[in-house]
């Protein structure tokens, strides 16, 4: 179940799931929703596939980058973070 709505914003061809503490999953959807979660929740505050997830996220959002490219980049980081479910 999704917990934000980020309506016409790009969307990846699959969401990612991740699971953050004790919380209930989370599928994360697009970039703009990444961004987001990698900027105000993420639990590692520092690391390479953060700091990559961050700018491929940025970069699909302002269309510099393709959109799957930042979800590979935000599976990377979610398996830096152990939140990858």
């Amino acid at each position: 179940m999704h917990t934000k709505s980020h309506r016409g914003d790009a969307q990846w061809t699959a969401p990612v799931a991740i699971r953050i503490g004790k919380r209930p999953p989370e599928y994360i959807c697009g970039p703009a929703e990444a961004i987001d979660l990698l900027e105000h929740r993420w639990p590692l505050n520092y690391g390479p596939h953060l700091d990559a997830a961050k700018r491929r996220c940025v970069e699909a959002m302002n269309h510099m980058a393709h959109i799957e490219v930042a979800r590979e980049a935000f599976i990377c980081a979610a398996a830096e973070a152990h939140v990858l479910k």
